[in-house]
């Protein structure tokens, strides 16, 4: 099977969180906003409870946005 070339999702603007361990769903949501901005072309995004964001492109590919590159600690903020 050919692997798709899949180009990098832009990084979002990283979302200040209170626990980057266990992210509330407003939380999520705004990672979520987060990623669509800097990435408007994608088809679905899925932000895990640790902030880990997997964005899905039109052609079906997906790629993976570390949680260090999507959340931060409120408090270090």
């Amino acid at each position: 099977t050919a692997t798709k070339d899949t180009k990098a999702p832009a990084k979002p603007a990283v979302t200040p969180v209170v626990d980057p361990s266990n992210l509330t769903e407003a939380e999520k949501a705004k990672v979520a906003d987060e990623v669509k901005k800097s990435n408007p072309t994608v088809t679905d995004v899925k932000v895990g409870k640790d902030g880990t964001t997997t964005v899905t492109f039109p052609d079906g590919s997906t790629a993976v946005i570390p949680a260090a590159k999507a959340v931060t600690s409120a408090e270090q903020g």
